[in-house]
């Protein structure tokens, strides 16, 4: 079963890199939504690491942009070069020519620049000089960011939040993952090598596999009831939309699959809901990620839970 290499590279990632496999998991059924993923955490934690561990398990392309305020468009896309023995303009490809690309610290990208890079995330094509380029499949983005108090950040704006299909932080480890990462990193080069892959086939035909997986009835007015909540709630100032919705059954989806179901149940919305919806919602008063998230699971804790006719496992 292909379910099982996303298993064991799940297992082996837990294994030196200490964070919940649910964390984990909501990652790959990130990747497995067709989606990418944005990570949010103080300088420190991990983010990077993480993000590059998680490439190093998926045997394809990968690279890497670093956020920096001097950061131009073409950086990210590309640019066509004059080539004065052809008399023709050459096309070099930027870095988001690739299947897993990493871009560390997105919100010290100034605007201009950060739009070049989220438009290329929604079409998965890049248009350079009246020619469009189309991205390798998959094409899976991993941004980092630091929270916005912290100084020399770039806020992204909601239309480019609503581009990544879910938001995650990584929290600070526990005392007793203090002593592990003590133990096994205090004189490594945190050189971390995953001997379990994942290769290119893997991933397309997963991509098939959580096509298949059933959701009943029950479990869409179940997200629905959420949603329908969420708008009507008087602390909203901006309700997520129907593409969140149609993104939030698709995780639900993957995350049952990396699970070794078929069918998604209420706990598959309660494990990835919060991620896919706390960064597209807007609040009155307050809009803290921390405290979003915090809001949205306060909402979906409301909605009663389904009872649901679960199909037997294969």
């Amino acid at each position: 079963m292909i379910y099982n290499k996303f298993k064991d590279v799940i297992e082996e990632i837990s294994s030196i890199f200490f964070t919940s496999k649910n964390i984990l998991k909501l990652i790959f059924s990130c990747l497995l939504s067709k989606g990418h993923l944005l990570i949010e955490d103080v300088p420190g934690v991990g983010k990077t690491t993480l993000s590059k561990i998680i490439a190093t398990s998926l045997d394809l392309t990968f690279k890497r942009i670093q956020g920096s305020p001097d950061l131009l468009a073409t950086d990210i896309t590309g640019l066509s070069i004059y080539n004065p023995k052809t008399m023709e303009f050459d096309f070099k490809p930027g870095p988001v020519f690739t299947n897993i690309l990493l871009v560390d610290e997105i919100n010290r990208i100034p605007p201009k620049s950060q739009s070049a890079l989220l438009e290329v995330m929604e079409e998965r094509q890049a248009t350079i000089d009246g020619k469009t380029y189309i991205l390798p499949i998959p094409f899976f983005v991993i941004a980092t960011e630091n929270p916005l108090e912290l100084a020399g950040a770039y806020p992204l704006i909601e239309a480019q939040l609503d581009r990544f299909l879910m938001k995650i932080n990584l929290g600070y480890p526990s005392k007793q993952e203090l002593f592990k990462i003590v133990d096994l990193y205090l004189w490594s080069n945190s050189n971390y090598s995953i001997q379990r892959k994942i290769n290119k086939d893997d991933i397309l035909q997963a991509f098939e596999e959580v096509k298949k997986i059933y959701i009943e009835q029950n479990i869409v007015d179940y997200v629905i009831n959420i949603f329908d909540l969420l708008h009507n709630d008087n602390r909203v100032y901006l309700p997520p939309s129907p593409r969140a919705l149609l993104h939030s059954l698709r995780v639900a989806g993957s995350f049952a699959f990396l699970e070794g179901r078929d069918y998604v149940i209420p706990d598959d919305i309660k494990n990835t809901l919060p991620f896919v919806l706390a960064h597209r919602v807007i609040l009155k008063d307050y809009n803290k990620y921390s405290d979003l998230l915090r809001f949205v699971i306060e909402v979906i804790n409301k909605v009663n839970v389904p009872i649901v006719n679960n199909k037997i496992i294969k």
